[in-house]
């Protein structure tokens, strides 16, 4: 009975460590798909870019007036002179592409691409779920010892002597 059990915790342990599997770590980076996709400047995008449909309607306005508001700034002679925007031009193109990066974020069909990309299933995010099977793992790895010894009768002296045995293993 003893060999019985010692074999099946054996094959249910070997079952268990082949069948562990480790999640692939793909979006550890909360919305890593949305911000691979914007620009490093809204002011030098052209109107017709696959990206600009996803502002709104408010933003993509400001950003068409802010455009032609620079396109006049580089016609006068104070931007010739400057070679180029002045400080508080820039703080505005600054504050423009924030406004925009924003705006595209919030969009529902953007964020509906992916509505939880924070969680490999229902209950863990992609985080958690590695370490929860990284944890199951080791643990499992160090009852293989334990198992390994059940196996070859080497847990405990044997019961069958009729002399008494004295306990050598280091465990009461």
């Amino acid at each position: 009975m003893r060999l019985f059990s010692t074999l099946s915790c054996i094959v249910v342990s070997a079952i268990v460590l082949t069948a562990c599997q480790t999640p692939n770590q793909v979006n550890s980076v909360p919305l890593a798909k949305v911000q691979k996709d914007l620009p490093n400047d809204w002011i030098s995008l052209k109107p017709d870019d696959w990206r600009m449909p996803y502002l709104d309607s408010p933003t993509r306005q400001s950003l068409l007036a802010m455009r032609k508001t620079l396109t006049a700034e580089r016609a006068t002679p104070a931007y010739e002179s400057a070679g180029g925007y002045s400080e508080a031009t820039y703080e505005r193109i600054r504050q423009m592409n924030e406004m925009c990066n924003e705006s595209y974020c919030a969009n529902a069909v953007v964020i509906g691409e992916d509505l939880s990309p924070e969680f490999a299933g229902t209950a863990l995010s992609v985080n958690e779920a590695y370490m929860n099977s990284t944890v199951v793992g080791d643990v499992n790895l160090r009852q293989a010892q334990d198992d390994w010894a059940r196996f070859w009768l080497m847990n405990k002296p044997s019961s069958l002597s009729p002399y008494p045995i004295v306990n050598t293993g280091g465990r009461p």
